[in-house]
């Protein structure tokens, strides 16, 4: 099963530490003042964490064990990510709630399922235990890429061009996953996930 562990360190690499976007409402605090982000801890984050509106220097402060605790409680537990069999699909999905949410994460799971699977789950955003019995059940490979590229999409979908490249360039390492799950599920490698042509990581294609 998947390891909370690998998670973090994965996640604390891909997010750098502390910035201050004034562009990014993440990085705002709920009096509206701009206190900045930190190892992928927002603002709106951190104020419900400590239970009060955070300055700058709170958010500065935020250390690597106070990020992975968040990571652990608000993120990596809400997706269930200890009960996914695949470390690399446990990433993928923890990431993206890291990123985007656990409701939008949990939506493009369900939905890939749904659309690519034959699954007949709500779409509701909620990782329970029929998201995790459905994904553990299916070809690891191909669902990772149909998340992976639905992940492309997602932030495509935002038209936000300031953060689009940031964004895909975060799936970097995905990309290497994908490739190694194809060889473990002896899946061709050939592809066409969406994002080929922005990341420049060859072609893969999902059947």
């Amino acid at each position: 099963m998947a390891n909370f562990t690998v998670f973090s360190n994965l996640v604390l690499r891909l997010e750098g530490g502390y910035q201050n976007h004034p562009s990014d409402k993440g990085n705002y605090n709920s009096l509206g003042q701009l206190v900045g982000t930190n190892l992928g801890i927002s603002a709106p984050v951190y104020e419900n964490w400590i239970n009060r509106p955070p300055s700058a220097m709170d958010m500065k402060a935020i250390d690597k064990a106070t990020a992975n605790a968040i990571y652990k409680v608000l993120y990596w537990d809400k997706v269930k990510g200890d009960a996914m069999k695949t470390q690399e699909l446990a990433n993928l999905i923890a990431d993206h709630a890291v990123n985007a949410g656990t409701g939008s994460a949990g939506k493009i799971v369900q939905r890939v399922l749904n659309t690519h699977f034959g699954s007949r789950l709500a779409v509701d955003g909620v990782i329970g235990n029929l998201t995790i019995s459905d994904v553990n059940a299916v070809n690891q490979s191909k669902l990772f890429d149909a998340i992976l590229a639905a992940r492309e999409r997602f932030y495509k979908s935002l038209n936000q061009p300031a953060f689009l490249q940031g964004w895909l360039h975060r799936l970097r390492p995905f990309y290497e996953d994908a490739m190694q799950l194809a060889q473990r599920y002896a899946k061709p490698v050939g592809f066409s996930l969406l994002v080929v042509s922005t990341i420049g990581f060859g072609t893969f294609f999902f059947n």
